[in-house]
């Protein structure tokens, strides 16, 4: 069951992410116009954003950043931190969980699924022209 609420957060039972169908919404890269140039041959850190969307009932949002990391093989990106969202999970009896606590089971679910995959691929697409 959702529950929103009209502080803008979707509530949602932990054991109902299982449900869930994400589609991509887009992702990017960091402006990292501020950082000084790299030496030629050094090794470059590359992060960005993804933004992920539950296009059926309930429209809610799941954001995280995600590295590059380039020393494994193959190269891939994993999250960093926590997700930004307008979920709030409740647990059995039906009560939010703390924020951080709620986030921290989002990340979890976040990292069940392939997301990178599609996010490296639409980043590449993205700036690759």
């Amino acid at each position: 069951m959702i529950i929103p609420l009209s502080d803008g957060l979707l509530r949602i039972r932990q054991p109902e992410l299982e449900h869930l169908r994400l589609t991509h919404l887009v992702s990017g890269l960091d402006d990292d116009s501020g950082s000084p140039a790299h030496a030629c041959g050094a090794g470059i850190a590359l992060s960005g954003y993804t933004e992920w969307v539950c296009p059926a009932q309930p429209r809610l949002s799941l954001g995280w950043d995600w590295q590059l990391e380039g020393t494994a093989s193959p190269p891939r990106i994993r999250r960093l931190g926590l997700p930004r969202t307008n979920v709030l999970l409740l647990d059995r009896d039906r009560a939010a969980l703390p924020w951080n606590e709620s986030l921290q089971v989002l990340a979890n679910f976040i990292d069940g699924f392939n997301w990178n995959t599609p996010a490296f691929r639409a980043v590449c697409e993205r700036y690759a022209a």
